[in-house]
């Protein structure tokens, strides 16, 4: 059921993750500038983190948009080719280690205003990087030829289920009755 439910199980190319990242970025700044009145910037940014825990639609929006991202992430991993159970558990795990470092020894942290290391960022970049540019995997593997009795050319690939159906219907198969 979490296979369905997270994302598991779809795929999502390098363009389509780049556009729903961006838009769900964009409408969570707008529902936040709409909700506390003011636009986020570097100098009054403690301003706008008090104003909006305060706001409770902001803090609903805010865990609905990390699930987004995280579904959308998923999505992704598994087009390139990964197990997304493995990968996002480990980033998971990652994330919480580097965490607890800079929880526990604060110098270490990037300031005293962030809750992660070097570490921890470079790290988180570097698979976003990896999500935004890395190739899709392909439907099929390619397959060594056999050297027993082969004349050293590629086995042919198997037609999608997809296109066999379509054939299949062309041919009169559907229906019960052909023309």
């Amino acid at each position: 059921m979490l296979n369905y439910l997270f994302g598991f199980n779809a795929r999502m190319g390098r363009l389509a993750f780049f556009f729903s990242s961006f838009v769900v970025g964009v409408g969570f700044v707008m529902l936040a500038y709409g909700a506390t009145g003011n636009v986020p910037s570097s100098g009054r940014m403690d301003v706008l983190l008090a104003q909006a825990s305060a706001s409770q639609p902001l803090l609903f929006a805010f865990y609905g948009v990390l699930v987004i991202c995280f579904m959308l992430q998923s999505m992704r991993v598994r087009d390139i080719g990964w197990d997304p159970v493995c990968v996002m558990a480990g980033w998971i795990a990652l994330m919480v280690i580097d965490w607890t470092v800079a929880q526990k020894f604060p110098e270490y942290a990037l300031t005293y205003q962030h809750t992660g290391t070097a570490v921890g960022a470079l790290a988180n970049a570097a698979l976003n990087l990896v999500l935004l540019f890395w190739p899709s995997g392909g439907l099929y593997k390619e397959q060594e030829p056999d050297d027993a009795g082969s004349d050293g050319a590629w086995p042919s690939v198997p037609p999608a289920a997809a296109t066999s159906r379509i054939a299949r219907i062309a041919g009169g198969e559907f229906g019960g009755k052909a023309r």
